[in-house]
Formats: C-alpha cells, sequence, structure tokens
C-alpha cells in the first residue's frame, strides 16, 4: 500500500463525495434510463461502470456487483451474457491463483525462495528493481498466462520487499512490487501466449483469415521494441519514481543453506509440473484454467496440508468478482455491437485511404489504445481482427500487418482497469491504484512517443510495411 498512516479528513471527505456521487449516478440510472432503447442502456452501463473503475470512487468488487445488478434490472442482454465473466477461464484462473498463492503463503515456500534469491538482489536497491523487472519478464516464457504469473509472483514479492527491509510506504517497496507486477504485464504484450489480448487475437486471427500468426513471427515482430526496450523503459521509470536506500544487509541463512520441508517441496513439485503443463499447453490442449484448477484442488484437498483448516476463509474472493465483472463488461460491449459501432464510427472519420503508411500505423495502434478504455483490452481484438480484410483493402497494407497492429495498441496500457491482471496484483499487493495509474499514464505517453515511432522503422526494417 502507499502508506499505512489513517486517511485525513479532508481525503475522506472527497471518498464519501466521490462515493455519494456514485450512488447518485446509479439511483438516476434505475429512475430514469430503464425505458430508454436498448443500446443507450447498454452503453450507459458500461460508461459508468468504467467511470467507477477508472476513478476508483467504489472498490472494484462492488463495481462489479453494481454492473451485473444493472444488467439485470434493465434487461440489457441475456443472462449468459451478462454473468458470461463467472464462465470465462480467466475467472477461474484468477480464483486458482488466489488458491496457490493462499499456499504458498501457509507453506513457507514464498519465504524459502526468497531467503534463496533475496541475497543475489540485496546489493542495491537498483539491482533488486532491475531483478524483479527481469523475473516478470522471463515467467512469460514459461508461464503463459498473466494472472497466473501475477497471482504467484505476489506473495513472493512482498515477501522479498520484507526480507529487503522495504516496510509497507517505503518507495522502495513500492518499486519492487510494481516492478513485478507491472514487469509481468506490460513488456509481455510482445510474447503471444503470454496475456489474454495476444490469445484472443490468436484465435481470431485464426477465425476471420484461417492461420494464425506464429510464435515466432510475433516475438520478431513486437519483442525487440514493445518487449525488452519497453522492460528497461519501465525499470528506469520504477527507479526514478521510487528512489529509496540501499537494502539492509541480510543477516539471513546462504542459499545453499536453506531447505525445503516436505509440504513445500510438495507445493514446490506441485507447480512445477503446473509450470510444464502451461508451457506445453499448445501441446496438450488443457487451458491454463483448468490446469490451474487442478493444481488449486491438490491444495484444498482435505488432507493435503497445503492450506489452512478453512482454507475458503484465507481467501479474498474480491479479485474473483473483479475479473468477472471485467469479462462480462467486455462480452456487452461486444454482444451488443456497441464496440464494433463505435469503431467503425471512427474508421469513418480516418482518412486511411490517403494517410501515409506512418500515418495509419499511428492511427491504427491509437485505435487499439483506445478501444481498450471503453471494452478492455481483451475486448480490443474481438473488435478489430474482423475488420482487418476490410482495413487492408483501404490501406493496402496486408492484414496480417492490420491486425498485428493492434498489438502496439493494446501494450499500451493507459489505465489499470484496461487490464484484469494488474488490478488483481494491486489488490493482492495492496498498492495504491493511484500510484499505478501514474506509472500506466507515463509509460503510455513514453510508448507513444518514443516505442511507437521506433516500432514502425523495425517494421519498416523487417519489410512489413
Amino acid at each position: 500500500m502507499a502508506s499505512s498512516a489513517p486517511s485525513s479528513p479532508s481525503s475522506l471527505s472527497v471518498r464519501q463525495g466521490g462515493c455519494l456521487a456514485a450512488i447518485l449516478a446509479v439511483l438516476a440510472y434505475l429512475l430514469l434510463a430503464t425505458g430508454a432503447p436498448l443500446p443507450w442502456r447498454a452503453g450507459t452501463i458500461i460508461a459508468l461502470s468504467i467511470g467507477l473503475w477508472a476513478t476508483g470512487w467504489l472498490p472494484q468488487w462492488l463495481t462489479a456487483l453494481v454492473f451485473f445488478t444493472l444488467c439485470t434490472v434493465a434487461d440489457v442482454a441475456p443472462a449468459g451474457t451478462v454473468f458470461e465473466g463467472f464462465a470465462s477461464a480467466a475467472t477461474w484462473l484468477v480464483f486458482s491463483g488466489l488458491v496457490i498463492g493462499a499456499a504458498i503463503h501457509h507453506t513457507g515456500l514464498g519465504t524459502k525462495l526468497v531467503n534463496r534469491v533475496a541475497p543475489r538482489l540485496s546489493s542495491s536497491h537498483t539491482v533488486a528493481i532491475v531483478g524483479v523487472v527481469t523475473l516478470g519478464l522471463l515467467m512469460a516464457f514459461v508461464m503463459p498466462s498473466g494472472m497466473g504469473r501475477i497471482v504467484l509472483m505476489v506473495p513472493i514479492l512482498i515477501t522479498l520487499a520484507d526480507h529487503l527491509g522495504y516496510a509497507p510506504g517505503h518507495r522502495g517497496r513500492t518499486g519492487i512490487l510494481l516492478g513485478g507486477i507491472m514487469g509481468t504485464f506490460l513488456p509481455t504484450n510482445a510474447i503471444l501466449p503470454a496475456n489474454v489480448p495476444n490469445t484472443v487475437l490468436m484465435g481470431t486471427a485464426e477465425a476471420i483469415l484461417g492461420e494464425p500468426p506464429t510464435y515466432s513471427g510475433y516475438l520478431l515482430l513486437h519483442f525487440p521494441v514493445l518487449g525488452l526496450l519497453k522492460a528497461i523503459l519501465l525499470t528506469g521509470l520504477l527507479l526514478k519514481l521510487y528512489p529509496d536506500a540501499d537494502p539492509a544487509p541480510l543477516t539471513r541463512p546462504a542459499p545453499e543453506h536453506v531447505s525445503l520441508g516436505r509440504r513445500e517441496q510438495a507445493l514446490a513439485l506441485l507447480l512445477g509440473v503446473a509450470v510444464v503443463l502451461w508451457f506445453t499447453d499448445s501441446w496438450h490442449g488443457i487451458s491454463p484454467a483448468w490446469i490451474g484448477m487442478l493444481a488449486a484442488l491438490v491444495c484444498l484437498f482435505p488432507g493435503a496440508g497445503l492450506m489452512p483448516d478453512k482454507p475458503l476463509q484465507s481467501l479474498s474472493f474480491e479479485p474473483f468478482l473483479y475479473v468477472a465483472g471485467i469479462v462480462s463488461l467486455g462480452a456487452l460491449a461486444h454482444d451488443s455491437g456497441l464496440g464494433e459501432r463505435i469503431a467503425e464510427s471512427v474508421l469513418a472519420l480516418l482518412p486511411l485511404s490517403t494517410a501515409a503508411d506512418w500515418q495509419v500505423f499511428g492511427m491504427l495502434s491509437g485505435l487499439a489504445t483506445a478501444l481498450g478504455t471503453l471494452i478492455t483490452l481483451p475486448g480490443v481484438p474481438a473488435v478489430l481482427t474482423p475488420l482487418a480484410p476490410e482495413l487492408a483493402n483501404i490501406t493496402g497494407w496486408s492484414p496480417e500487418a492490420i491486425y498485428m497492429s493492434q498489438a502496439v495498441g493494446f501494450s499500451t496500457v493507459l489505465l489499470p482497469y484496461q487490464a484484469p491482471p494488474l488490478i488483481v496484483g494491486l489488490l493482492m499487493a495492496k498498492l495504491s491504484l493511484r500510484e499505478a495509474t501514474r506509472v500506466c499514464l507515463i509509460m503510455a505517453a513514453a510508448s507513444i512517443l518514443l516505442l511507437w515511432p521506433l516500432d514502425y522503422l523495425w517494421w519498416q526494417w523487417l519489410g512489413w510495411l
């Protein structure tokens, strides 16, 4: 969290005023909008929910419940659409991740792992930040689930910050937690199976064009700039925003003297098997969510000793409800046609047929970025990929170049609510939404001004444009 100090009266009054405004907006909708046309009602609910998530006037989980309630009262979509988030693999991956995270904490495996890692990161504050960002990026190559990586990493990051002497409220602690969370999400949109939007892009491209992007082709096109350079940029930003003293000298056992107990070995073996299955999901075809659920069931099984006696009481279901709400919001925007209407309306205003290649690159990337604020990042490829053949005819680009430009857009995150894994990580780490928003906005601005032009030049050098 940003600080452990109590909130001032002025900050409480602002928050109470925000909550009151949110409640009044909900009541106004219930009283005035239920007789409005269906597209207007759906659009109002989406706008209201996004506004509440973006401002933090209400807790994220409460906004999700508001969304479900308004959709049901206003009858804007079938129940299958409204509650699609609870049928989503991403939501159950969150649940399994929460169980795995609790098991890591309960068994003490996180502490033992940190005892091995901490001495290598304790030489300086800079080394610690570089280390956690690098760790987050490398994990994306072996664990194809942004949600799973974040849920697995956060307990370890918290323990690491404690062991390095960065207490809650210290800038060093905030930098380490944000480094691990942001490092395993923002740059990893450049790795094909590493996040949900990438996977959606792969599936929709195969459905529309008959052939999905290859792992190596996607990596070559996106990783050098949107992956590696973005990770370096993120590291430099965190060092600038969260300077702190070097960690206190560690007096804990050296790495080779830290041994694992029976329960810790069992959990480490279970996680090792899960990571192998995640890494080979393209071979066996089992969704990462259900691999995670199998691991969670083993942790929850009575007598396993990997969880407390009443395991569900040790879990916080706030991330579960939030992700279900976000996924359902994207489903409503897509199924109602709202996202496609907005995209087509914007495209009608863009001079794509007469623009130079660099302008087309910027406009398509900007469209994907802007659309992500409405329907969240996983919804961007679902809306824009079907338009790829038409856009190819207008611009003269190949359909592959058209849909690949989306990755430039959805890798540029303006606000944390757009990416459920980021919100889950912030909730688990008890970090301030304001801090994360500041990092996202600065990274987005730096990406647009610096990385987008470099990425365009990289595309040209590869012969994609």
